[in-house]
């Protein structure tokens, strides 16, 4: 039951010394609509859940925008040094921006939530460069980081050259470490650093909240839980995730819209990874798990991804089981392979159990695929014998097309002449 319903055990959520929780992907049905048999105390509850959401966008909407336009307003008005206030045009220009920022994160949030409401918010699966994508988005976020008096350490312990790459969302798992960032540096004692661990498949945010924090942490984990698995009635939607009750929002302790935990959570779960959170005293730990994947399950999560891409934009993929050329070594030969692929978006992935690699190519015609095979063929020097399948043509299950794929390689018993 949703936190602040009337059939609600406890109101208040029980703080202890230490917390620990994980979140699965299997725990939250995002974009739930109540059905006709509410109650009529629970309809009025999802009711003032959509009322009391306006309000709160609205008031976190103007506020920050007011605080533009008056250090603006100001600063125009100003033709001395420092304005009637008694600030500087360095102050106000300061105040603007830092007003703009928090402006333009209240927005994310909202379209990120608008995504999830109306079931938009899917991920293209790619080989992504896990300690890169850290580093990055700390540079972007240093400037931010020092004007709120912290700094960021970066210990990596991912190994290079390893023949499964990490698989996520450019962009979508780009915003997951953005929001990490935002929930650490927000709550971080000022003058501290947060410490971040990279490994193999997980990135976790370590940090302190400050002396007296540690209900706020855990009340605001504890909300975002009530996101994930509440709703009125039965599992919520993610807009009335946001507001667990009329009380919560006149009387909530942090600003924001709250919902960064609910949007981490669903982001890691079209990844098939996981959000965990736990708390030791004043040290709070926020982890992003991305699966470990075997190198067969992991062409299965590309072909998963990209074939919904494919369904949403009414376009196509077309997956090619090649087998190991006789006397090449199987890392070798996928670097070689990869080298010679015509787009950016185009993947070569490696399955070592079975001598095998498999292309991957987006947009790609059942007619034209042969030919591109072809003129593969030239650029690495050597005959390939190799198996295609196609989306949406041949099927539209992953495992049937990779089983597809498969099945006409091992048909293939010779290898071709290469032009």
């Amino acid at each position: 039951k949703k936190a602040g319903s009337s059939k609600s055990k406890s109101k208040t959520p029980q703080t202890s010394k230490n917390t620990q929780s994980e979140i699965s992907h299997t725990d939250i049905a995002v974009g739930h609509s109540p059905g006709a048999t509410l109650t009529p105390q629970d309809e009025k509850l999802f009711q003032s859940f959509q009322s009391n959401l306006l309000s709160l966008i609205s008031h976190e909407l103007r506020t920050p925008l007011m605080g533009i336009l008056n250090a603006l307003g100001v600063l125009v008005d100003t033709s001395t040094g420092a304005s009637a206030e008694g600030l500087s045009p360095k102050e106000l220009t300061t105040m603007a921006w830092q007003n703009a920022q928090k402006l333009h994160r209240t927005l994310g949030a909202l379209l990120d939530l608008a995504a999830l409401e109306s079931h938009t918010f899917h991920v293209k699966l790619r080989e992504i460069d896990l300690d890169r994508a850290v580093r990055t988005k700390v540079e972007e976020r240093k400037k931010w980081l020092s004007d709120l008096a912290l700094r960021c350490e970066i210990e990596s312990q991912v190994v290079t050259g390893t023949e499964i790459p990490d698989l996520a969302d450019t962009l979508k798992f780009g915003r997951a470490l953005e929001l990490c960032l935002e929930v650490s540096s927000l709550r971080a004692s000022s003058g501290q650093a947060i410490h971040i661990r990279i490994s193999s498949t997980r990135v976790d945010f370590v940090f302190n909240v400050g002396p007296g924090h540690e209900e706020m942490w855990d009340n605001a984990w504890l909300q975002a839980q009530a996101g994930f698995h509440g709703g009125v009635a039965s599992p919520s939607s993610a807009f009335a995730g946001v507001l667990q009750s009329e009380e919560k929002f006149l009387t909530r302790t942090e600003e924001g819209l709250g919902s960064e935990l609910l949007i981490l959570h669903e982001i890691m779960r079209l990844h098939s990874g996981k959000l965990m959170g736990k708390r030791a005293g004043t040290q709070v730990q926020l982890s992003l798990w991305l699966p470990e994947l075997s190198s067969e399950d992991g062409v299965r999560a590309v072909l998963a991804s990209r074939s919904y891409g494919a369904a949403s934009d009414m376009s196509s993929v077309v997956l090619a089981v090649v087998g190991l050329p006789k006397g090449e070594v199987l890392k070798t030969f996928r670097t070689r392979l990869k080298q010679c692929l015509f787009r950016s978006s185009d993947a070569v992935y490696a399955i070592p159990e079975k001598d095998q690699l498999v292309l991957v190519m987006d947009d790609c015609k059942a007619e034209d695929a042969p030919a591109l095979l072809k003129r593969l063929e030239s650029k690495v020097g050597l005959a390939l014998r190799f198996g295609l399948a196609h989306f949406p043509s041949d099927s539209l299950d992953p495992n049937q097309l990779l089983k597809l794929a498969e099945n006409r390689l091992s048909r293939a018993n010779s290898p071709r002449s290469s032009k």
